[in-house]
């Protein structure tokens, strides 16, 4: 079985995948063979996505979650997996934040919607879709961190900064626990993404700066975080758990 047509006869959820790296994500892994469950809480979204995959020859149904929710997103994940039949793999791509702010000046508001919608969603959705996977022996989840939780060479908000290092230590405390299973657990973790939300919250200058100490010279590609999400997904990565791979143009080298 080769990454080519690797994820045939598979199914896939991949949150966040109304656009960016989930959108990418979702189309790779359609084009590989997979059946993608196209999750998002933006109804219009998730359904456009799924329309694109469905044209370009790919079979993918839209799934709209509110992962701010432990019971929407386990009956999301359970119905999903009754429609398949199945449960491979999940992609945690949903997150971010929604504009950059100090230690000193984040409002203690702005904490926990952060925090929750980058942490607490990949709680549920391992916590939903581990034992799916447990009863099958096998499964692949895989989320997106981010390089802002292992470094600190550029500003980022710190709520944003936390939860994504804790996106990291829980990869790990998922990997140690469910690999008797037959499930393996990774992150990827980006440097700056051309997507619209990176757009919207970066000045002209900003992304100026990122292209300038960024040994490769410019912005990642959704594409290519996608790339390296799949690998994870696949068959072929069956021995590679807890781990982070780094994808950021060499903007810290650990």
């Amino acid at each position: 079985m080769t990454l080519a047509n690797g994820f045939k006869g598979q199914f896939a959820l991949v949150t966040g995948a109304a656009t960016g790296i989930g959108e990418a994500t979702a189309r790779e892994l359609a084009r590989r063979g997979a059946r993608v469950g196209v999750m998002d809480i933006n109804a219009e979204g998730a359904a456009r996505v799924a329309s694109a995959i469905a044209a370009e020859g790919g079979d993918a149904l839209p799934c709209v979650t509110d992962l701010m929710n432990w019971e929407a997103t386990k009956k999301s994940v359970e119905d999903a997996h009754a429609n398949a039949g199945r449960l491979d793999i999940v992609v945690h791509s949903a997150g971010g934040f929604p504009k950059y702010v100090n230690l000193i000046d984040c409002p203690v508001d702005a904490w926990d919607a952060v925090v929750n919608s980058n942490l607490r969603s990949m709680f549920y959705l391992l916590k939903a879709a581990a034992p799916l996977m447990m009863a099958a022996r096998y499964g692949r989840f895989v989320t997106l961190s981010s390089m802002a939780a292992r470094s600190g060479v550029n500003p980022n908000p710190p709520h944003y900064t936390a939860a994504k290092g804790g996106v990291l230590a829980l990869t790990r405390q998922a990997a140690l626990e469910l690999g008797q299973y037959g499930i393996t657990v990774n992150a990827v973790a980006p440097a700056n993404v051309l997507t619209p939300r990176t757009l919207g919250i970066r000045t002209a200058e900003r992304i100026a700066h990122i292209e300038k100490t960024t040994p490769v010279g410019r912005l990642a590609q959704p594409e290519e975080i996608a790339a390296a999400v799949v690998f994870l997904a696949s068959p072929e990565a069956s021995y590679v758990t807890g781990v982070t791979m780094d994808v950021n143009g060499g903007a810290t080298m650990i």
